[in-house]
Parts: structure tokens; C-alpha cells; sequence
């Protein structure tokens, strides 16, 4: 999809309208913020790295607890055509992904949050070829090369920069991914109107099945803050590492060290509901792969609401943008939470 698409302009006209309300005067009255979406990046080929989702510094309190189960749902296709001269394609990635995780948290003191979080993933064609071109024929946004290949299918392959072929042992399936420890320490506590800040720590155990398995061990670090500005808006930033040593991976040479940055925003215009807006981006991923963009990047829209005082929803979708092909291409999320 193209990354001047409604969404992007969406997202540049609720910048400047926080440009325009942040000198405003706070309201007291006005409810916390519920930090951003934190969706990983689920690319096909991005299932057997650990990511770091956009995250508030915001701990539970101590003895709370939060349970939430979150479904991601994409159309990933990446194409990057060889050399002019007629030589073969340098890679083609095309098929559909989804995840189910069930996340636990729970505060073991003011500053302290640990969780432990456990993913159910499937790959394979999918149903959601025929829907993103309609869409691109209705919006006359451009749809890439996809309409060059077989609808629904689930194809990997490509050459490195040798022009040997690179074969891609994964296969469609469902299975459990890897395990996924998690440690929130708040530094620098929330404190209305001050930038909050907290270090994430995350680590990936190879705890995954079938296909989903052999992926090693992860460690990964965030240092991210927040700050409420105004009445009812809040930004949110973060930057981290992984660092992930096993390097090949179903015939696939990844980066051994990840870098990844984001920037979300929160809009709350009423009580019980929230509107986000983030943006996030990562370093190379692949490396045995001719003509693997170097970094990638992602827009997403979304809202939360809170249905009762314990529990909420949230749901939105996802677009690659910049280097779009190795991104997902569109995507949904949805997620529903409890705290106890």
C-alpha cells in the first residue's frame, strides 16, 4: 500500500493537532492514558525473531494483575524484482500470517512489573489476496506486483547475492511460538505533566513447536518514556536492541542484533475511549537475501475502550510503510484485557 495513503494523512493531521491543544490548560479531571497498542511486527519472516512492541513506562501497582488475549491478523507480500538484464527475481515473499497470544502481568511493586506472554501462530495463503486488491482498484492506490502471482498462496524464495538460491524450509501450520519473559522496571515513576521512563527487558525462550521450533534464545532491552501533554493527549517514545544468536533459521540468515524505535500517540477525547496513532521501525532483518531493504517500518491506527473498570478493548490496523516490501502489507489487531 502506498505510504502516503488516508492512514498517513490521518496520523500528520493528529500531530498537528497536538501542536494546536498541547499549551492548553490541564483538566484534573481527566482519565489516565492507556499506552499504546504494543503490536509486534509479524512478517512472515519476522515469526522466528523477538521483537519489542511500542510499551508504556506506566508499571501496574503493586499486587495488580492484567490478563489479555490479542489477535493479529496480516497480508504480508514482498517482491524485489533482479536485475534489469533479465537475471532471476531477487526474492518473493507472499502468504498471510496470524497469532493469538495470551499475555499475563502483574505488579510485584510500585516500580516492578513482570509478565510472561505465549503465542499461537499460523501461516499459510490465506483468504486476503482478493480483498487488498479490491482495495487497491477502489482507492487507486498501488498494489505492488501481487496481482503478477497465484492468489492465497504461500511462497518463499529468493537468491543471495551470489545468485544462489536461498530455500525456505518453513511450511503453513499452526503451532506455539516461543515463550516470552517480561520485566518492566519504572526508573522514573508516572507523575502528571513529567516525562515518565522505564527499562523493558525481554527474553524469548525456544519454547516454540513444529515449524516454530529452533529459533534460540532472545534478549531484548527498551528504554521508553511517556508524557501527557495538555488535557488529553499523551506521546509516547522508545528505542532497543535484540539480540538473537542464532543467525540461520529455516534456510534464513537474520541479523544477529535488531535495533527498533517508536513514536505513539493518544488522543482522549472521552472518558471511556482512546484513539492511538503509532509509528515504529527497525533495523535489517534478513541477510542472505539480494536486495533486502535494511530497514523497516509501520503505521497503525487504532482505538481503545474501556467497556467496564476492569475490563477493555482495543482493535486497529496495520500498514507497512517505507520499505514496503518487507513489511505487511495490511493487517488487524484486536485485543481484550482484564485487570484484577
Amino acid at each position: 500500500m502506498s505510504a502516503w495513503s488516508p492512514a498517513t494523512a490521518a496520523l500528520v493531521a493528529a500531530l498537528a493537532l497536538v501542536a494546536a491543544r498541547a499549551a492548553e490548560p490541564a483538566d484534573s479531571g481527566a482519565p489516565s492514558r492507556r499506552g499504546p497498542l504494543e503490536v509486534r511486527d509479524d512478517w512472515l519472516l519476522a515469526q522466528a525473531r523477538l521483537g519489542l512492541p511500542p510499551v508504556a513506562p506506566d508499571p501496574l501497582r503493586a499486587g495488580q494483575a492484567r490478563l489479555s488475549l490479542d489477535l493479529a491478523w496480516g497480508s504480508d507480500f514482498g517482491f524485489e524484482p533482479g536485475p534489469a538484464s533479465g537475471g532471476p527475481d531477487h526474492f518473493l515473499v507472499d502468504g498471510e500470517h496470524r497469532t493469538l497470544a495470551l499475555d499475563a502481568r502483574r505488579g510485584l511493586t510500585p516500580t516492578l512489573t513482570v509478565g510472561v506472554r505465549l503465542p499461537l501462530r499460523w501461516r499459510g495463503g490465506g483468504i486476503m489476496d482478493g480483498i487488498i486488491d479490491w482495495f487497491h482498484e477502489v482507492t487507486g492506490l498501488p498494489g505492488g506486483a501481487r496481482p503478477l502471482f497465484p492468489m492465497d498462496r504461500l511462497r518463499v524464495e529468493g537468491r543471495d547475492s551470489l545468485r544462489r538460491p536461498v530455500r525456505w524450509g518453513g511450511a503453513p501450520g499452526t503451532r506455539l511460538g516461543d515463550l516470552e519473559l517480561l520485566g518492566l522496571w519504572a526508573f522514573r515513576p508516572p507523575a502528571r505533566h513529567a516525562w515518565a521512563a522505564a527499562l523493558v527487558v525481554r527474553a524469548a525462550l525456544p519454547t516454540g513447536t513444529g515449524d516454530f521450533a529452533r529459533t534460540g534464545t532472545a534478549v531484548g532491552t527498551q528504554v521508553v518514556s511517556a508524557r501527557t501533554l495538555g488535557r488529553s493527549f499523551d506521546v509516547y517514545t522508545g528505542a532497543g536492541a535484540v539480540a538473537q544468536p542464532r543467525r540461520v533459521v529455516a534456510g534464513v540468515e537474520y541479523a544477529p542484533v535488531r535495533g527498533h524505535g517508536f513514536v505513539t500517540l493518544e488522543w482522549r477525547p472521552a472518558r471511556r475511549w482512546s484513539i492511538v496513532a503509532e509509528m515504529d521501525a527497525s533495523t535489517r532483518l534478513v541477510r542472505n537475501l539480494a536486495g533486502y531493504p535494511g530497514w523497516q517500518s509501520y503505521l497503525r491506527l487504532g482505538a481503545q475502550v474501556d467497556v467496564s473498570e476492569r475490563w477493555r478493548l482495543r482493535g486497529g490496523f496495520v500498514e507497512g510503510i517505507g520499505s514496503q516490501q518487507a513489511a505487511t502489507d495490511f493487517g488487524i489487531v484486536a485485543g481484550l484485557s482484564r485487570r484484577f
